[in-house]
């Protein structure tokens, strides 16, 4: 069977799927095995029995697919090693049934992993820019496994983690035969000519284990991903990329990888390796603030505002039953995810994104320079207004949304509080579905390592032509989009909002709390490699979580995250990007609301100033598009000290109110708040960040609570 999962609330849609799939292919049947992958702790027996009695069983233990000269299965296995077993049936020489792979994991093997696994090459492929050949790297480090402490905590990260086992021939990751079809992915990575470049082989991948218990198998294609992290002399330890097509099993994955927050099908994943800020680093000084965390944090943020983002979770590495390090197993933006998240045919989705220039992944870049052209005209209103959905662009054709503004918003405010040192020239991806423009494009947070360093950093001068920065400081030239993004600063940088110091060290805390334990096992895998194998520019350390981590991590708390959001406050100010005016409050019973929940006989009132403008059905109550001093909306009401839920007298449900004041000639930043209207007590709403995209509360690190919406402090 080309696809096996349980665990999952769908296992069985899926596996009568692939049941069909196997049976279209014309293969039948295959072996199982007595135990399923897993780490163990001691020598088991095994029995693999055959589906056709006709049929002989051929195994390997090497990660290479069995053929008919492999070893004949008689009698129930020992297993007492760390090992992959694949086996598969055979009658007359020829394979009559698809291949089972298991990879049984023994973590004192691991710690025991030589830096001559039996079978594997020496040194791997060329340098680049410098003379040379890497030197291969396999070994656990035996400073830290004969540590007594430290041996029982990488023992216990191992647990800690989902296990991804990648399984394949040898020689299709290490086979130095220049050959598009033969050489190994990891000798020929791309980088300095074509050789290695887009080559893909068979894989199996299993991933389990983990808090979540995953229980998955398939096949697919391998890949090496990445720019500068495949380049050998720079990082040895490279990113790889998962392609589900049916030439080599099932066309889409279908698994809940990211449980309730995500999809459940994908086309294509990313074994996403560190490469900024790791231990794997040429520069020093980013080695020693290796945190693992920036990348997965800013896409997490981006997910708690309320947008699109790439999920990912961490996982532990192996190759053919070879530890290879920790990970992170990503969504890969491509038409296929436009598809499985928002709908539509993946054929009408533009993905764009710039590296050495300006492109499109899928798609075109026809709509893209369109929305350029009409961001460069946006101080004009009528543009703007064309740019966001609300003016057709011609006689000839209806309202098209180009850009999806809050999100753009939302997107710079948090590389503006990463202080992205490595963007917007590149490291940014944007999609839209042309044929169904209903959201425009939309921004998402990519390869954002080279962030949360410096509390001082200042980003707001980035300016790229043709890129998120460009169209942004085009609309900031607009009233409206430039209220807009006042308001969502203020919703985002004052106290409780997720970027004030306790949201956003929480969101970093979360990731910690999960990889505490599996940082262990990164460092005795990788930890000693710019000490002992390649040092590069400078020789560096033996690189532990006790010491260069624990002091990097301590230095964000104390220093990062309780200044951050204070400078990064003043610098707008300083643009005028910020308003000093303290918006109006909303009060229950005289005092600020400690929940959601508000009963018809509770009093809902304003305060803050002499002059307020609010709404009730989730509008703006100022608009600046008919006067760049702001004018009062339709639907907007001055407000004269009422208590807001008299209108609502026997209302059941949420509400929505918008408010705002005005001081002088200038308006404060709006705000907003949802709250659930009822004749009783009620129950009070989890406290969460709601995800309008994917409906629930979720927690700071990206775990749905409830099933409800809940609103977020300041809107």
């Amino acid at each position: 069977m080309s696809q096996r999962i349980f665990g999952s609330a769908t296992w069985r849609t899926v596996w009568l799927a692939g049941l069909l799939a196997l049976c279209a292919s014309g293969v039948h049947s295959q072996p199982r095995f007595g135990r399923a992958h897993g780490l163990f702790r001691s020598k088991f027996m095994m029995k693999i029995t055959k589906s056709d009695s006709q049929a002989e069983v051929r195994y390997t233990t090497d990660g290479s697919e069995p053929t008919a000269s492999s070893t004949l299965y008689s009698s129930m296995l020992s297993i007492d090693r760390t090992l992959v077993l694949r086996a598969a049936e055979f009658k007359d020489g020829v394979r009559t049934s698809d291949i089972t792979t298991a990879s049984y994991i023994f973590p004192l093997d691991v710690l025991q992993q030589p830096n001559n696994p039996e079978g594997y090459p020496s040194t791997w492929g060329s340098y680049t820019s410098i003379s040379g050949t890497a030197i291969a790297d396999y070994e656990m480090d035996p400073e830290m496994t004969s540590d007594s402490r430290l041996a029982n905590r990488i023992t216990q990260g191992l647990y800690s983690l989902p296990v991804l086992s990648i399984v394949t021939d040898r020689g299709n990751l290490f086979s130095k035969t220049k050959s598009a079809t033969t050489g190994g992915i990891y000798i020929f990575t791309g980088t300095s000519d074509s050789n290695g470049r887009g080559w893909e082989r068979p894989a199996s991948i299993e991933l389990f284990g983990g808090e979540e218990a995953h229980d998955l198998t398939s096949t697919c294609a391998l890949k090496l991903h990445g720019g500068q992290g495949r380049v050998p002399e720079k990082n040895p330890k490279h990113s790889f990329r998962l392609v589900f097509k049916s030439e080599y099993g099932p066309s889409k994955l279908e698994y809940p990888i990211y449980g309730q927050r995500g999809v459940e099908e994908y086309n294509s994943l990313i074994v996403r390796t560190f490469y900024n800020y790791s231990w794997l680093h040429t520069d020093e000084t980013q080695r020693t603030r290796a945190q693992y965390t920036r990348d997965l944090w800013a896409r997490r943020m981006q997910f708690l505002m309320g947008h699109p983002s790439s999920d990912g979770i961490y996982v532990h590495v192996f190759l053919n039953g070879l530890y290879w390090g920790m990970y992170n197993l990503t969504e890969r933006i491509d038409d296929s995810y436009g598809k499985y998240h928002f709908g539509g045919r993946k054929e009408d989705y533009d993905i764009v994104k710039r590296e050495d220039a300006l492109e499109t992944t899928d798609g075109t870049l026809d709509r893209w320079r369109e929305m350029v052209a009409l961001s460069e005209k946006a101080a004009d209103n009528r543009y703007y207004q064309m740019l966001i959905g609300q003016l057709p662009v011609s006689d000839d054709r209806g309202p098209d949304q180009f850009l999806d503004a809050e999100n753009l918003i939302d997107y710079m405010l948090i590389n503006q509080y990463m202080g992205n040192l490595d963007w917007d020239h590149h490291n940014w991806i944007a999609f839209c579905n042309r044929k169904h423009a209903t959201q425009g494009f939309r921004f998402i947070c990519w390869d954002s390592e080279n962030t949360l360093s410096n509390p001082s950093t200042n980003v707001l001068s980035v300016n790229n032509r043709d890129c998120p920065t460009y169209i942004f400081n085009n609309l900031m030239k607009n009233r409206e989009f430039q209220r807009l993004y006042i308001d969502h600063a203020y919703r985002h940088l004052s106290p409780g909002g997720l970027l004030s110091e306790e949201p956003a060290q929480a969101l970093w805390d979360s990731l910690y709390n999960v990889l505490s334990l599996a940082l262990y096992d990164e460092a005795a895998r990788w930890g000693d490699y710019r000490r002992d194998v390649h040092p590069y520019s400078s020789k560096g350390k033996l690189y532990m979580v006790d010491d260069q981590y624990a002091a990097e991590r301590s230095r964000m708390l104390k220093d990062f995250f309780p200044s951050r959001t204070t400078t990064l406050i003043k610098t707008l100010r300083a643009k005028g990007w910020y308003s000093d005016i303290t918006p109006p409050s909303f009060l229950v019973n005289g005092e600020t609301p400690a929940g959601d929940t508000l009963r018809w006989d509770d009093a809902l009132t304003l305060s803050g100033g002499s002059f307020i403008l609010y709404t009730s059905d989730g509008s703006n109550p100022v608009t600046w598009l008919i006067s760049s001093s702001g004018s009062k909306t339709a639907s907007a009401s001055t407000y004269l000290g009422e208590n807001l839920l008299d209108a609502f007298a026997g209302h059941e449900g949420w509400v929505t109110f918008r408010a705002i004041l005005k001081s002088g000639s200038d308006w404060s930043p709006t705000v907003q708040r949802r709250f659930y209207l009822t004749s009783g007590t009620g129950v009070e709403m989890a406290q969460g960040f709601e995800n309008p995209r994917v409906q629930g509360i979720y927690d700071l690190s990206g775990h749905k609570i409830a099933n409800g919406p809940s609103s977020m402090v300041n809107g």
